[in-house]
């Protein structure tokens, strides 16, 4: 972690919980002055909301988001790529020692992540992993909204996952990643006797079996490679059939696209392979049972995938009699 930093003092009067309107301005032309955010005044923003919580106008909640998101996002080059590096020193400020996440943070994360046209799988993970902590303690205030009993997913919960799953399918590749699909499992089997919201089932469901079937990453490319991109990163088309409802299923009736000139599927090959088929049976079989999420999967997989490895056989079958009873 570094050093913390020293606000100016005419910054740091402004620092406090009853932050009105006009200090938002304030602040606004000053750190929007040469029209950059540096590192170090990214710094500064993070000790500022530190001081100010939850409280404070919506304008400074949205100025943070913006200056945040204008620093990681839009003044990089090539713009619009979250680097591993960038992603990783905003992972830090929100996990700094005794520091409490606050809802402005977790706002800004999302907004961070839908500005982004590429943003590295460990984010997206990160997220999710914030909302896994919010179902393991019950304390979701910053990021539901809402308090409840620990160890259950509720509906708020299952929004919020939705959230982060949303808006990290930069570039509308809408894949999930590994690490989400690893996040999600842990949450499934923490949660494998709570009386959990139904709708978690299904997005588990849904989430796990978009990246066994299409599973691609989101790993930022190189800058050259990025700038070669650019011609064909703007123009977008929108998904057909197969796999495009199982996207739209996860998100809902937001639009997912696909850039043109690349392809976040293949009609048609939607197999479960032997690779997968053994990282889902080890995942599955970890809590030597299934739990409703792990069937609503295997249900899910069944009717879905084209062809399925046969080392998922058994399970299948056990979710087909569970079915049927």
């Amino acid at each position: 972690m570094s050093a913390p930093v020293t606000l100016p003092p005419e910054i740091a009067a402004l620092a406090h919980p009853g932050i009105s309107e006009a200090d938002v301005v304030t602040l606004r032309r000053h750190y929007f002055a040469d029209n950059a955010i540096s590192l170090r005044e990214g710094e500064e923003l993070f000790r500022i909301a530190a001081a100010i919580g939850d409280a404070g106008p919506r304008a400074w909640h949205d100025f943070f988001a913006e200056a945040i998101t204008e620093l990681l996002v839009h003044q990089v080059q090539p713009a619009g790529y979250l680097s591993q590096e960038n992603a990783q020193w905003f992972m830090d400020r929100i996990l700094e020692d005794g520091h409490v996440l606050l809802k402005t943070e977790f706002e800004t994360l999302l907004k961070v992540m839908q500005q982004a046209r590429r943003v590295p799988d460990c984010i997206a993970a990160f997220g999710l992993k914030l909302v896994a902590d919010v179902v393991l303690t019950g304390e979701g205030e910053s990021v539901t909204g809402e308090r409840h009993a620990p160890g259950v997913v509720t509906k708020a919960d299952v929004e919020a996952l939705r959230r982060v799953l949303y808006v990290a399918s930069s570039e509308g590749f809408g894949a999930v990643t590994r690490a989400e699909a690893e996040v999600l499992f842990e949450i499934a089997h923490a949660t494998v006797d709570a009386p959990n919201d139904p709708a978690f089932a299904d997005l588990f469901s849904r989430a796990i079996g978009n990246h066994v079937l299409c599973g691609i990453g989101r790993h930022a490319p190189c800058p050259e490679e990025a700038r070669r991109r650019e011609t064909w990163l703007d123009e977008s088309r929108s998904l057909g059939t197969g796999l495009g409802a199982v996207l739209r299923g996860i998100f809902g009736s937001r639009p997912v696209e696909e850039s043109a000139g690349t392809s976040a599927f293949t009609v048609g090959d939607e197999i479960v392979t032997s690779e997968e088929a053994r990282w889902l049976k080890q995942r599955i079989r970890s809590n030597d049972r299934l739990c409703p999420a792990e069937r609503a999967l295997l249900n899910f997989l069944d009717r879905e995938a084209r062809r399925i490895d046969p080392l998922l056989d058994r399970l299948l079958e056990e979710a087909r009699l569970d079915r049927a009873a």
